[in-house]
């Protein structure tokens, strides 16, 4: 019998499509991994079955119980537990009282905030196990924020276990781990119960597939492929997801450079950067020089944008430093280096709600040879989309609005997260001519990519980051002549 059934799911977000007409079959006791790109739609799956969201279209149905629009606290009592890509703990709890309080429903008590927990001897009981079933049982009595990143993902198991949930969805536990914390949370997720049907969302291929019975993998919104993890990983348009499509221009053509030695603008030497306890980046150092484009490679969750966030101010240095055109700027906040010539396109695009394509130019632009007449002849689309708001633009036209958004602002050093990410693949080979225009008119760009064509058709170095690490510096013409080098490093 099916333990979840998911049939024709939509779901639209204005004029954005996070799910498109999704049929998936868990069947009970069954360990599925949803994988694929940012923005696939995995995340926003996880929140209709578990009745965070409701659907455009379509139908949820849990074991027999049609669930479709169930707000999320009757999916639960169906035997739904969850857990999120950032830590959920209640940090002013110690670890018992956490697990406690999600012990409370499936011992029949209820609780209210002047009620001792430590009174409930069953929940107490049930919650002390879970904990031992996790590896936190001597710290029952510590402080859940003293934890480290690794053992808050395991308290957040441990209350999701002690609901005693037949289904089970885990939305990327392993993000954010160092490789001893990944090793354990990977050992503790392998030996769940198999009575426990697991939904698992992760970045980590590897791991993925080693856990899964079966994968499915989303793109656009939609279901790619689903199969055994052998099937899905040799399949060819999982790979072209992945890996990118090569093609013999991409392969074989430099484009031309100006001549002259590079001038160093943006070096960061040794830096460490995270959020909250987790530490994502470990000694990074990275160099770009004026002119120049740089590609940082990595699979989803390996740093990328973590980087790109730490560059820009976003998120603090806790180690190294980081100079850009010759001044320190480690402990500058964002405002500063943006004045100083440091332009973000963010990952997601990140449309400014009730303004129209023409405001959002206008709104960030500075005196130079970027102005809204040389960006919409970049993208002629914008010219015709000027008086429309932007956040009911397609994807792809939401992209081209954060490209000419940063490039009005005249930057010194643009930086681009993820720019392919949604994108159709006619709309990635319009990106990538795109961003050789600005190679060619000699902008410096460092660009945080997953597609490996994209990055080696327009890059002139890349670098890889492994778990917050680089593990390969290169050229992009001597990477394109082995790219079983990257291969390796992204996954399939």
């Amino acid at each position: 019998m099916p333990e979840l059934i998911v049939e024709s799911l939509e779901k639209r977000f204005g004029g954005v499509v996070a799910l498109d007409d999704v049929d998936m079959r868990v069947e009970r006791a069954e360990r599925r991994a949803i994988i694929g790109p940012n923005g696939a739609g995995k995340s926003t799956l996880f929140a209709i079955i578990s009745g965070e969201e409701a659907p455009t279209r379509g139908s949820v149905q849990i074991g027999q119980q049609r669930t479709t629009g169930m707000p999320p606290e009757r999916v639960a009592r169906l035997g739904v537990a969850r857990t999120f890509q950032t830590s959920t703990v209640l940090t002013d709890f110690s670890v018992l009282d956490n697990v406690r309080v999600s012990a409370l429903r499936t011992t029949g008590h209820a609780w209210t905030i002047s009620a001792p927990l430590d009174a409930l001897a069953d929940c107490d009981a049930a919650a002390r196990s879970a904990l031992d079933a996790v590896g936190l049982g001597e710290k029952a009595n510590t402080p859940a924020a003293s934890l480290s990143h690794g053992e808050q993902r395991q308290l957040e198991i441990a209350a999701a276990l002690v609901q005693r949930p037949s289904l089970l969805l885990l939305d990327e536990p392993l993000a954010g781990l160092a490789t001893v914390e990944r090793r354990r949370i990977g050992a503790l997720l392998t030996g769940l119960p198999r009575d426990i049907t697991v939904l698992l969302i992760e970045h980590d291929l590897e791991f993925a597939q080693s856990f899964a019975d079966r994968v499915t993998v989303l793109d656009n919104g939609r279901v790619l492929a689903d199969g055994t993890p052998r099937e899905v990983r040799e399949n060819p348009a999982v790979q072209a997801v992945y890996l990118g499509t090569a093609s013999p221009s991409q392969a074989t053509i430099e484009r031309p450079r100006a001549g002259g030695a590079p001038v160093p603008l943006l070096a960061a030497l040794d830096i460490a950067s995270g959020y909250g306890q987790a530490r994502v980046l470990e000694d990074v150092s990275i160099e770009v020089s004026r002119g120049e484009v740089v590609a940082v490679l990595g699979r989803n969750g390996m740093g990328k944008s973590t980087l790109l966030n730490t560059l820009m101010g976003f998120l603090p240095l806790r180690a190294g430093s980081i100079s850009f055109a010759g001044a320190d700027v480690s402990h500058a906040p964002a405002l500063a280096r943006a004045r100083a010539g440091i332009a973000l396109v963010p990952q997601g695009r990140r449309m400014l709600a009730g303004l129209t394509v023409g405001e959002e130019l206008r709104l960030g632009a500075r005196p130079g040879p970027w102005g809204l007449a040389r960006v919409t002849a970049l993208f002629p689309r914008l010219a015709q989309r000027e008086r429309q708001r932007s956040e009911t633009l397609s994807g792809g036209e939401q992209q081209m609005v954060a490209i000419a958004r940063a490039l009005v602002r005249n930057p010194l050093l643009l930086l681009m997260d993820e720019p392919s990410e949604g994108l159709s693949a006619a709309l990635v080979h319009s990106l990538e001519e795109s961003i050789a225009s600005l190679r060619d008119d000699g902008e410096t760009v460092l660009l945080a990519e997953q597609n490996v064509d994209l990055a080696l058709a327009v890059a002139d170095r890349v670098y890889v980051l492994e778990h917050g690490r680089i593990v390969e510096h290169e050229s992009a013409g001597a990477l394109r002549a082995h790219r079983s080098r990257l291969e390796r490093f992204l996954g399939l």
